[in-house]
């Protein structure tokens, strides 16, 4: 059985990890010595010729990169080779799911946006944009960059209105955003979509430090509900849980994040936006071309 996707995932990871006495990626000798692996076994993996894909070698893998629950869960599943077409029964299309998971967007009466599994925003409802005192013009604009109108990348442009208005709010925020974006990708470490993204985040001078924090050996996330309590730019204090929903597709999940208050204040703000909603604005095509 040939496993070349992830045997280019696994090279892609080893090209992420940086060897601070040399100044350059690992080298296959360095990844197998941390995966307690042989020189020739690693390069038959990355070749995709490794026929067998043992729970050893995996966890191994796994343990040197340092991923995390959610990427471990990941590159176990594509470790199998299964495209994501095969993960999805024929009796309800992809463009189906679409639709479905569209339509919800369109009736939210909370904040919410949609995303594919670049973070690349494809829709938002108008709760979002007030909520988060954004225009529309500002996501148009950030559409028509090279790295599109997508979420990682509005969190951490330095002077970004996002910034602004989350305040002391900003780091969990972007921390835990970022470690939710490292497990969406990770199937697609080795896209030029996803080279696009890294690149163009490698400019932010906030981007290596987030990127290493989120995956350190004391921070893991076990659910995708993640609660914050802040003082917002616009609103004042607020206290929410964005839970995000994940629905499958022959193209990638696609990921809806919805805004649920906690407390009276947060669940008055958030009917007030309510009041906005309306139909949602597309912001981004799907499927990506990366992920057709």
């Amino acid at each position: 059985m040939k496993h070349r996707t992830f045997g280019q995932v696994v090279a892609a990871l080893r090209r992420e990890q940086f060897d601070f006495t040399s100044g350059h990626s690992w080298t296959q000798r360095q990844l197998a010595k941390e995966a307690g692996l042989t020189v020739r076994i690693v390069g038959k993996i990355e070749r995709g010729e490794q026929a067998r894909l043992d729970a050893e070698i995996l966890q191994g893998l796994a343990q040197a990169f340092q991923l995390t629950s959610f990427e471990r869960r990941e590159f176990f599943a594509m470790a199998s080779e299964v495209a994501d077409a095969a993960l999805v029964r024929a009796a309800l299309g992809s463009e189906d799911v679409f639709t479905q998971v569209w339509a919800l967007l369109d009736t939210l009466c909370a904040p919410a946006f949609l995303m594919d599994p670049f973070a690349d925003i494809i829709g938002v409802n108008r709760a979002l944009l007030a909520f988060h005192d954004l225009s529309l013009a500002q996501l148009k604009a950030a559409r028509a960059t090279a790295a599109g109108a997508n979420n990682i990348v509005l969190l951490l442009a330095p002077g970004g209105r996002l910034r602004q208005v989350l305040g002391r709010g900003w780091r969990p925020i972007a921390l835990a955003n970022m470690q939710q974006w490292r497990a969406m990708t990770l199937r697609y470490r080795h896209t030029a979509r996803f080279r696009q993204l890294f690149t163009a985040l490698s400019a932010y001078p906030d981007f290596y430090g987030l990127w290493a924090d989120s995956h350190e050996d004391g921070y893991d996330d076990y659910s995708q509900l993640r609660s914050y309590a802040y003082t917002h730019g616009a609103h004042g204090p607020v206290a929410y849980t964005v839970f995000t929903n994940t629905s499958l597709s022959a193209y990638g999940d696609l990921y809806l994040a919805t805004f649920v208050p906690q407390d009276r204040v947060t669940t008055a703000l958030f009917e007030t936006l309510a009041g906005k909603s309306g139909e949602a604005l597309s912001l981004a095509p799907w499927p990506h071309p990366s992920l057709s």
